[in-house]
């Protein structure tokens, strides 16, 4: 018995270690069925091991005492599941053919379930510092295998190999649902917007703050060069070729924050130690420039380098290049647009449907302000809640209330879904532990050490990161956000521990 379990925390590394590795695969072919299998659409390869380790970690939280952070998550849960039995305890019915109130409550159980899953798994399988090295490690290695993948798929975008995307994608099909198509990469998800998604929001915030403050979990370095800094280029690189407005936004956002709040202040002298020869030179007069004009110029190659990428790759792709062509082309569109103006141009490149969703989801909360109509439920009460419009404008909503059409709808906005499903109360107890992961974030960046720092930094930017994609997205089943949170609440109990204890010792 004493040598069987010898082997557990082997075992869990293991299992942890095939965790953070199978974070690319969002939507895994062969999904277990008890999970939902075919029925829902985020079907993470992530729930295998997850399950496991799971089942091997039930008696620490049996036995210890739970993170204080997970008040504030356990009483959302216990508010969305008061809200969502409403309907049942009113006797309410649904008017849709097509999908009924037990079948919703089912199906959202599922998803929430599986988002706290990650997050507790997340929080509670890193039990101190060397453990977060090695979760930092496996989470970089799932990176690595992503961006492979994305980089063959680049291939078939730039028309390099006649063939290869047919080739491509008998090989996806074994893995993920979605093959996607020939024009944008996806890596192991089941669209661009989803691997753009991982990318910006899940890998960066971790990936920046290394390279901003010089740090490496690897004790292999070449001079300035480290393992994250080759990722980090690697990883920008990919995401143009998504073609994801969103991803490149929030990546935008993240990369602005880091770079203005937590850069670590270098001096001429760093970069001459640093670096020898031509390169050296080269870094030696480009910090003589003055900081203004050296950032100006810098930000304007940046930008015009990223816009002539974004143009190459997208010219043919009428997803994208209609965000330009509103304006340069107007003469040709003229007839179908109308009079040019802002609200059109949103309607022309898509975004006008999400407009009446998130007005739609306002008016629901409007109508059921404390508890709101439960989660998943939006989509029963979005005909009586629909704004006055003209449909003609936005056909895609008119899709949604004729009858023999699928009629189900999401908010398409994280924190409008809380409000109209869960009310003031649930989305109140949300914020609050969203509060704490920021609270817990800032602890760390507090720190005079250097290590402690780097898991503020990304801390705070992984949760910038969720604030700024919560308006592309709805779904409380997507891994992203939970592994984020996971990671930020492990940090800061695995560092506080610690500082307890030197007082202690200390004292």
């Amino acid at each position: 018995m004493s040598r069987i379990k010898s082997y557990i925390p082997v075992i869990r590394k293991i299992l942890w270690a095939g965790f953070l590795i199978s974070l690319p695969v969002t939507n895994f072919r062969y999904f277990p069925d008890f999970l939902g299998g075919s029925g829902v659409q985020v079907r993470p390869l992530l729930a295998i091991p997850m399950a496991l380790l799971l089942l091997m970690n039930l008696p620490r939280l049996w036995n210890k005492k739970l993170p204080r952070i997970f008040l504030p998550i356990t009483i959302f849960l216990i508010l969305a599941i008061v809200s969502s039995s409403l309907p049942f305890v009113l006797g309410t019915s649904s008017h849709l053919s097509e999908v009924s109130y037990s079948s919703r409550l089912f199906r959202t159980a599922i998803t929430v379930a599986l988002g706290l899953a990650i997050y507790v798994t997340v929080s509670i399988t890193p039990m101190d510092r060397e453990d977060l090295d090695f979760t930092l490690k496996w989470l970089y290695a799932g990176l690595a295998i992503a961006l492979l993948w994305g980089s063959l798929q680049m291939i078939f975008v730039l028309k390099l190999i006649p063939g290869w995307y047919d080739l491509f994608s008998l090989i996806q099909k074994q893995i993920a649902i979605n093959v996607g198509t020939p024009n944008r990469i996806m890596g192991l998800t089941v669209e661009p917007s989803w691997f753009a998604d991982q990318i910006s929001a899940l890998w960066l915030p971790w990936v920046l703050p290394a390279v901003l403050l010089d740090r490496t979990v690897y004790k292999k370095r070449w001079g300035w060069l480290t393992v994250e800094r080759f990722l980090l280029a690697w990883m920008i690189l990919e995401l143009l070729f998504t073609l994801s407005r969103a991803g490149i936004t929030v990546a935008a956002v993240v990369i602005s924050a880091g770079f203005l709040f937590f850069r670590r202040k270098r001096t001429v002298g760093d970069h001459k130690s640093e670096m020898k020869g031509i390169w050296g030179k080269i870094v030696q007069y480009y910090y003589a420039i003055p900081k203004f004009i050296r950032i100006t110029v810098s930000a304007i190659l940046l930008l015009g380098g990223i816009s002539a990428i974004i143009y190459y790759i997208g010219k043919d792709n009428r997803y994208i290049n209609r965000m330009w062509l509103y304006w340069t082309d107007y003469e040709a569109l003229k007839d179908s647009i109308g009079t040019r103006s802002l609200a059109g141009f949103f309607r022309y490149i898509g975004f006008g449907p999400r407009f009446v969703y998130w007005e739609t989801a306002f008016r629901e909360f409007q109508a059921y302000p404390l508890f709101g109509v439960g989660l998943g439920n939006y989509t029963f009460h979005f005909q009586e809640s629909l704004p006055s419009i003209q449909v003609g404008f936005v056909p895609e909503i008119l899709t949604r209330i004729v009858p023999d059409h699928i009629r189900v709808v999401t908010a398409k906005n994280y924190f409008v879904r809380l409000l109209a499903e869960t009310g003031l109360l649930g989305t109140g107890a949300y914020i609050t532990f969203l509060i704490t992961l920021a609270s817990g974030g800032f602890y760390l960046w507090l720190s005079e050490d250097l290590e402690i720092k780097f898991w503020g930094a990304g801390s705070i930017l992984g949760l910038i990161a969720f604030l700024v994609d919560t308006f592309s997205y709805d779904s409380l089943a997507i891994p992203n956000p939970w592994v984020v949170f996971g990671l930020v609440t492990a940090a800061f109990q695995i560092y506080r521990q610690t500082e307890n204890k030197n007082k202690e010792i200390l004292s």
